[in-house]
């Protein structure tokens, strides 16, 4: 059983008609039309999950307050976020983050992780996608698509509710597809940038990297995916001045 996701992007089909004698300066040009992307997944794959984190994710919605400040989601890395509420007091937060969690996944679930709540801001980070796993792994470009299908959906379902867009971080362990990170980081801040104000692209990369630019290791758990507390204090001095104005 397979489920298919489907993104509807501009394409520029022209359109137009034979120029005649008679045609001025003033004549248009007609640009319409739709480009499919569609990104295919093993349901079973997509639910391997389903026991470990969603079901709680489920029962964590039926009891906590649909209204928030900021709904934190994402990977690993925002589960693992444990001073989170302390770290953005006096704001309220949830963290609807799940350990290995894809952007594929995230579209799956996207009822399960938003559904219920009502928050002022939404802050997201994934980095699951890119992998040196040829069976997880997936191409920069369908992961770009699939960020724009998320946010577009976020747009149309939270109007006007700014999403916080972290930089995928570098880290020893994926060390082999730091290129690849960085060319998806550099799509999504220009998309950001020509997007509408509601998606802000927050480098959360630059500040875990020494001063010539290696990875601070010292900044990362013993695995060299995850961050310490060191490394999520990174993080808050750059969002908290971004979430709490």
């Amino acid at each position: 059983m397979k489920t298919i996701f489907t993104l509807l992007l501009a394409l520029f089909a022209l359109s137009c008609a034979p120029k005649s004698a008679e045609q001025t300066q003033s004549d248009k040009y007609t640009v319409e039309g739709t480009i499919t992307v569609s990104k295919e997944c093993d349901v079973e794959w997509l639910t391997r999950y389903e026991e470990k984190y969603i079901k709680a994710l489920k029962e964590r919605a039926a009891v906590e307050p649909a209204e928030c400040d900021v709904m934190f989601f994402g990977s690993s890395s925002i589960r693992l976020w444990k001073t989170l509420k302390e770290d953005f007091a006096p704001l309220t937060v949830v963290n609807r983050g799940y350990g290995g969690a894809t952007l594929r996944d995230l579209h799956y679930n996207y009822e399960t992780v938003m559904a219920h709540y009502k928050p002022k801001a939404f802050v997201f980070y994934c980095d699951n996608d890119l992998r040196t796993k040829p069976e997880i792994d997936i191409p920069v470009g369908e992961l770009f698509d699939l960020a724009r299908m998320l946010f577009n959906r976020i747009e149309q379902d939270y109007p006007g509710v700014p999403v916080y867009f972290l930089a995928m971080k570098h880290c020893k362990r994926r060390e082999a597809i730091r290129d690849r990170q960085a060319m998806y980081n550099a799509l999504m801040k220009e998309y950001a940038e020509r997007s509408s104000n509601q998606l802000i692209y927050v480098d959360t990369c630059t500040p875990l990297q020494t001063a010539d630019g290696e990875i601070d290791t010292t900044l990362f758990v013993k695995d060299n995916i995850h961050l310490n507390a060191e490394g999520y204090k990174r993080w808050v001095e750059i969002l908290r001045p971004l979430l709490i104005k």
